[in-house]
C-alpha cells in the first residue's frame, strides 16, 4: 500500500501526483491512499464518496466531509512521522520520478509505505509519462468531477461552441503568481493580449474564441477587440472547461498541465511574452520534455520544457 501523506501544493500539483502514483500503483499492484488531497476530495466523484481516497477504489467506501478528512490527514501525518511504518522521504535536491528513482526499491511489498515529500513537480515526472498516457483512461475515470459541475462545464463549452470554430482557453494566473518565483510567470492583462492575439493569427479564416479563466477578476476593456467568454471562476469548472477546449494557453503551471493531460488538449506555456506563436509551440502532454536547472535555493530550481 502506497499512502501519500503530504501535501504538495495546490490543486494541480496534487491531481498530477495522484495520477502518478496511480499510474505506478496500476503497473505494480499496489493500493493508493490519498489523506494529502483532503481539501480537493469533495468535488469528484470517487474520492468524494471515499474518505480515504483510495485507488482502485473498493466496493464498500464511506463518504467522508471536511472535519473527518483532515483528521484522517493529521493521523496519517503522525503515523508517517513516527516511523513506525515504512516511510519514504522524497527530498527536492532533484526530479523524481518513479523509472530512475532508488526509491522504488525501499518500497516494502504488503506493507503500509508513507511518502512525503514534494514530487512530480512542474516536469519532474517527464520520464514517467509513458506509463502515464498507457493508464490515462483510467486516471481520467477517476477524477471525473461531480455532475453538477461536468453539467455546469458543458452549458458554457456549448454556448461558445455555437458561435465559434476554435476555442482556446486562456489562464490568466495572477494572485500568487506574483510572488512566485519572484513574479517571473506573472504577466500584465496587456502581455497577455499580446499573447491572445498572437494565437488568434494563427487562425485567419476561422472565428476564434477565447475562455479566460483567471483566479482574480480581470478587467473587461483589455479583451473588448476580441471574441471571448469568462469562465465560470470556480477552481474546478475553470480547470475542466480549459480541457474542453481546442488549445490551451497559460504560464507554466500544473493548472494547465492537468487540464491538457485529462482533455488531450495541446498546451502552450507562456515563457517568453514576446514570442510570436506558432502552431507547433502547442504541445500534447504525451510530447513533453524538458531539463532541469537545479538552484541552492530550492524555491527556484526550474523545469524548462522543451519539445
Amino acid at each position: 500500500m502506497l499512502v501519500i501523506s503530504a501535501k504538495s501544493g495546490q490543486l494541480g500539483n496534487r491531481l498530477l501526483l495522484s495520477a502518478n502514483f496511480m499510474a505506478y500503483a496500476i503497473e505494480n499492484n499496489f493500493t493508493v491512499l490519498n489523506p494529502a488531497f483532503e481539501e480537493y476530495a469533495e468535488f469528484f466523484q470517487s474520492t468524494a464518496r471515499d474518505i480515504l481516497c483510495r485507488y482502485p477504489t473498493a466496493t464498500f467506501s464511506i463518504p467522508g466531509n471536511s472535519f473527518l478528512r483532515k483528521y484522517y490527514y493529521n493521523i496519517n501525518r503522525y503515523l508517517a512521522e513516527s516511523r513506525r511504518f515504512n516511510t519514504l522521504e522524497i527530498k527536492r535536491n532533484k526530479p523524481f520520478n518513479w523509472s530512475n528513482s532508488s526509491v522504488v526499491n525501499e518500497i516494502k511489498p504488503g506493507a503500509i509505505n508513507f511518502f512525503q515529500g514534494w514530487m512530480f513537480r512542474g516536469g519532474w515526472f517527464v520520464d514517467d509519462i509513458p506509463n502515464l498516457r498507457k493508464n490515462g483512461k483510467k486516471i481520467r475515470a477517476y477524477f471525473q468531477p461531480l455532475r453538477k459541475y461536468q453539467l455546469n462545464i458543458e452549458k458554457l463549452i456549448l454556448k461558445i461552441r455555437s458561435q465559434a470554430d476554435t476555442i482556446i482557453g486562456i489562464h490568466i494566473r495572477h494572485g500568487d503568481y506574483q510572488q512566485h518565483q519572484n513574479g517571473i510567470f506573472f504577466y500584465s492583462p496587456e502581455e497577455y493580449l499580446k499573447v491572445m492575439e498572437s494565437a488568434k493569427a494563427l487562425f485567419p479564416n476561422k472565428k476564434v474564441t477565447f475562455l479566460i479563466c483567471s483566479n482574480q477578476i480581470q478587467d473587461k476593456h483589455y479583451f473588448q477587440h476580441l471574441s471571448y467568454v469568462y469562465g465560470n471562476n470556480h477552481i474546478i469548472e475553470d480547470m475542466y472547461s480549459l480541457a474542453e477546449c481546442d488549445y490551451i494557453i497559460g504560464p507554466p503551471s500544473s493548472y494547465t498541465m492537468w487540464a491538457s493531460f485529462y482533455g488531450e488538449r495541446p498546451l502552450y506555456m507562456i515563457r517568453d511574452i514576446n514570442k510570436a506563436l506558432r502552431i507547433q509551440d502547442f504541445v500534447h502532454f504525451y510530447e513533453w520534455q524538458g531539463v532541469f536547472h537545479y538552484n541552492e535555493d530550492w524555491s527556484k530550481s526550474v523545469w524548462e520544457w522543451t519539445h
